[in-house]
């Protein structure tokens, strides 16, 4: 296989670290674009690679008892790729406006930095998304750690040396739990590869619950499951708005997305022995998640909470254990990466012009001053509530086939599972509308409020309309994914 892929996952890196010295040369708005297109690029490969090649995989590295280090683009991680590369490359430009005015509050401007750890956050996803190895999953598990830490610590809210620590120790914690998980599988078989499955992979077997166990913990705390959920609600809500906007949809849905590659392809037999385990969890953190939205009058707060919930949507895909299923799991990352980043961008425009306005109780009536944020938000919680014509009609859609499927014959547990899976579809509409009603209409409670400008409403309009084609062309992701499935 030709290494243009490889290149292209470097490439992000590379500008990366060109980007504090180009700051002392030139603005904000050329480096934020020079970083779009480095970020854009892999996506653009692995569209060439999904619709001409089929897949595509290129070892660039071996060593002897590690594995190979491949970059692997197939249709499992196709939608990953997009929704991460979308959101980070259109958030990019977001940032300008947005990371002025905080600029201007902390009394220091540093474009460089901000962009060098920006397109590290995002570009170790794209690793993460495109790895074959534990090794080199966790390198970029630990490089996307780093740079998310270091812009909460420096540009946060609130007590952010507390916060941006709380959230690097529970994220640390649960990456070296999979790292744990991971070096006992890889010292049983000589080789850290998880894709393609090893031949050897029944070497594993004699402690095959112990490194499932230790993988799904670590998972389930960068995915924030009900009972590993406590960092998330702060780490989001007071970190800067343009990483809240790739932490929430981007990095904690990527720990779903590992589930689907590592355990439920290496250890199928195993996982369906803990499906009932994996479906509580997932019904447990929708509700969780869910319910507390209402209570809050934080704005951010409240959407981080809300991720909570969609991160449970995701779990009880993969906790089917039924192509139909994780299919929707895979999609609702994408709806959530389109919803989430549109919502949480909202919220940042109401931050920045409008001095700090967070309070849902001190909101009402907004649209009158603020109609395209407003209807971007009503298309932000059209996708988490998978109402068409959103993208995230299809992942929901697909996420209670499988359950279906999986639980419809099984007794009245079985439909018990059922039943509560399509009573948790309604928690995301009945929030999401509770929210715009209490933000948008009614009486005006704030007259002074006005709308964002440009560099505010393009970002968000672009991450619309790329949630909007995949609505109107599904099978652009559906055909890879369920045929990789299948």
């Amino acid at each position: 296989m030709t290494p243009v892929g490889f290149y292209t996952l470097l490439l992000p890196f590379l500008v990366a670290l060109l980007d504090l010295p180009l700051s002392r040369f030139i603005g904000p708005k050329k480096i934020a674009a020079i970083s779009a297109i480095s970020i854009i690029i892999p996506a653009v490969f692995a569209a060439y690679a999904i619709f001409s090649l089929g897949s595509y995989q290129f070892t660039f590295a071996s060593a002897r008892y590690i594995g190979q280090f491949d970059v692997i683009i197939n249709g499992l991680n196709w939608p990953i790729i997009m929704g991460v590369v979308l959101v980070s490359s259109a958030v990019t430009f977001y940032s300008i406006p947005y990371m002025q005015q905080r600029f201007r509050e902390e009394g220091r401007e540093d474009w460089g930095t901000y962009f060098l750890l920006y397109t590290l956050f995002a570009a170790s996803m794209i690793g993460m998304a495109e790895s074959n190895n534990f090794i080199m999953f966790y390198v970029f598990l630990e490089v996307a750690l780093v740079p998310s830490f270091i812009l909460i610590s420096l540009y946060g809210y609130g007590e952010k040396g507390r916060i941006s620590t709380m959230y690097f120790i529970w994220t640390h914690v649960g990456a070296l739990t999979f790292l744990s998980g991971a070096f006992i599988y890889g010292v049983t078989l000589h080789s850290f590869n998880f894709y393609p499955i090893p031949q050897n992979l029944s070497a594993v077997y004699p402690s095959v619950y112990v490194i499932m166990s230790l993988l799904l913990i670590g998972l389930f705390i960068k995915m924030a499951v009900f009972g590993f959920h406590a960092w998330l609600p702060y780490a989001h809500a007071e970190a800067p708005t343009p990483i809240s906007a790739l932490l929430s949809p981007n990095l904690i849905g990527i720990a779903g997305y590992a589930i689907v590659r590592i355990p439920y392809e290496l250890f199928p037999v195993y996982l369906a022995q803990a499906q009932w385990v994996l479906i509580a969890f997932a019904l447990l953190t929708i509700f969780y998640g869910g319910l507390l939205v209402f209570r809050q009058v934080d704005l951010k707060r409240l959407l981080a909470y809300s991720s909570i919930a969609q991160m449970g949507y995701i779990l009880l895909g993969i906790a089917s254990l039924n192509p139909l299923g994780v299919a929707g799991a895979i999609l609702q990352f994408y709806a959530h990466a389109v919803g989430k980043s549109v919502l949480f961008s909202s919220a940042g425009v109401m931050i920045t012009e409008n001095d700090g306005l967070r309070d849902v109780r001190k909101m009402g009536g907004l649209a009158k001053k603020m109609p395209y944020t407003a209807s971007f938000s009503l298309w932000g919680f059209m996708n988490l509530s998978g109402l068409p014509p959103s993208i995230g009609f299809f992942s929901k859609l697909f996420i209670l086939l499988g359950i279906a499927y999986s639980f419809m014959g099984r007794g009245s547990w079985g439909l018990l599972v059922f039943a509560l899976s399509l009573i948790s579809l309604g928690i995301t509409p009945a929030y999401s509308f509770v929210t715009m009603k209490k933000v948008f209409f009614g009486p005006l409670g704030n007259p002074t409020i006005k709308e964002g400008g440009l560099y505010f409403l393009l970002p968000m309009a672009v991450i619309a309309a790329f949630g909007l084609l995949f609505f109107l062309f599904p099978n652009l992701m559906l055909s890879p994914l369920y045929a990789y499935l299948r």
